[in-house]
């Protein structure tokens, strides 16, 4: 299993439009990334506990992870709707060299295809995609989501997504 910071610092250093990897839009993703790795591999990429709250899957996992990165920071700045959000990004005074040999092969091609599915959908593209998933639409909010067994759910209904 992939260690958290990595897939972030992964999707740091690879999605296109950096001032969208706002503290939701970021643990999204990561959460399409294990649902990605379920749909192929039947496994998840991380080891988190996804939970299914009001806004959809969530967990502190992935924001408390990139706060705790020594290359990563969080700033605040202005959203479309003139109030703030929290912003996944380099540091500015640190050289980022990230070794890609560690991510590879079907990892990679996982979060590659995250990044392609959602780089160009604006914030309700993005979250109407999520909330579309398997996971979301096939089960009841506040409890926790078996991305494993829901992805055996999918695959034996048909359902590719």
């Amino acid at each position: 299993m992939l260690k958290i910071k990595q897939i972030l610092r992964y999707f740091v250093e690879n999605y296109p439009y950096k001032n969208e990897l706002s503290k939701t839009r970021i643990t999204k993703m990561v959460f399409l990334a294990d649902w990605y790795s379920c749909l192929s591999t039947g496994k998840q990429l991380t080891s988190i506990n996804w939970y299914f709250d009001h806004y959809g899957p969530y967990v502190s996992d992935v924001f408390e992870a990139a706060k705790k990165d020594r290359r990563l920071q969080v700033k605040q700045e202005i959203n479309s709707f003139g109030t703030l959000k929290e912003v996944v990004s380099l540091k500015d005074d640190i050289f980022f060299y990230y070794d890609h040999r560690k991510i590879e092969g079907i990892t990679k091609s996982i979060l590659d295809q995250v990044i392609d599915d959602t780089k160009n959908m604006n914030w309700t593209e993005f979250i109407n995609y999520i909330y579309s998933s398997y996971p979301i639409k096939s089960s009841k909010k506040y409890l926790y989501l078996d991305l494993e067994a829901l992805s055996v759910e999918c695959s034996k209904k048909g359902i590719k997504y």
